[in-house]
């Protein structure tokens, strides 16, 4: 994977999630087909997402806003997706107000650099909808190049990148 150099518009880092922040989380409000990303309100699922190595990681401004999340590792992977084991998975979110407003690759950025600053050996690989459009140009824009399209378990068209 080729990455261009990147120097975000925000400054934001990421920190291992808990529950405070798992809470704000579960209010976030995606509209549409964008509400797949979602967080529940399960106590069970909260309780999982906040240990230590579940992969998922809260995303601050130097504010200390809560502005996105991060999933690095076997949580990232979409369901019924056969992954060879070849690269870490990574999922990057923001917060749904700031949609649209030209954060998406600053977040993917820092997602990106954290991920590399856990497993520097590894290839990064994401999984997008084939309809989520902006998504995938923020990906390819951050050097991302899609490898297939495949199937996932609930029907959904997805895009592998690495």
């Amino acid at each position: 994977m080729s990455v261009r150099s990147v120097s975000p518009q925000i400054n934001t880092r990421c920190h291992p999630i808990e529950s405070t922040a798992m809470m704000q989380l579960q209010t976030w409000h995606y509209e549409g087909v964008m509400a797949r990303y979602m967080f529940s309100s399960d106590p069970f699922e909260q309780q999982w997402v906040c240990r230590p190595h579940s992969g998922y990681w809260q995303v601050r401004n130097n504010q200390n806003d809560l502005v996105g999340f991060a999933i690095i590792g076997g949580s990232a992977q979409t369901a019924g997706i056969a992954y060879p084991q070849d690269a870490i998975d990574i999922v990057a979110g923001l917060r749904p107000d700031l949609i649209g407003q030209n954060h998406g690759y600053n977040l993917v950025a820092d997602v990106m650099a954290h991920a590399r600053s856990l497993y520097p050996q590894m290839r990064l690989r994401v999984s997008i909808p084939s309809w989520h459009l902006a998504a995938l140009a923020v990906w390819q824009r951050a050097g991302f190049f899609p490898e297939y399209a495949t199937i996932a378990a609930d029907g959904t068209p997805v895009v592998v990148l690495l």
